[in-house]
């Protein structure tokens, strides 16, 4: 096997060296309500629209999917904060 690099501090990591692998999936939901907003809607149109559009786009919209390997750091500091929110005056201990 052959070395890995963090994809966020793009440290190497060795064969044997612990790492973590990230997946993350964004995927569309439906709560059962379609909002239509006082338009009557041309549903021949819309449907123009779609095919008129690359595949690969449209499947970006219902589905994507992202894989990382982390270094044991970086892992401990993605699930501290894995949306990135502001910490306001939080501070990060180095030891994290």
């Amino acid at each position: 096997m052959s070395s890995q690099i963090c994809g966020r501090c793009n440290k190497i990591i060795n064969p044997g060296d612990l790492f973590y692998r990230l997946t993350i999936k964004v995927f569309a939901d439906f709560d059962g309500v379609i909002n239509i907003k006082g338009k009557k809607m041309d549903l021949n149109k819309e449907f123009e629209k779609i095919k008129s559009c690359p595949e690969d786009l449209l499947e970006e919209e219902v589905y994507k999917e992202f894989d990382f390997i982390l270094c044991p750091r970086c892992k401990e500091i993605y699930c501290a904060n894995p949306l990135y929110l502001p910490l306001g005056d939080v501070k990060l201990d180095n030891n994290v």
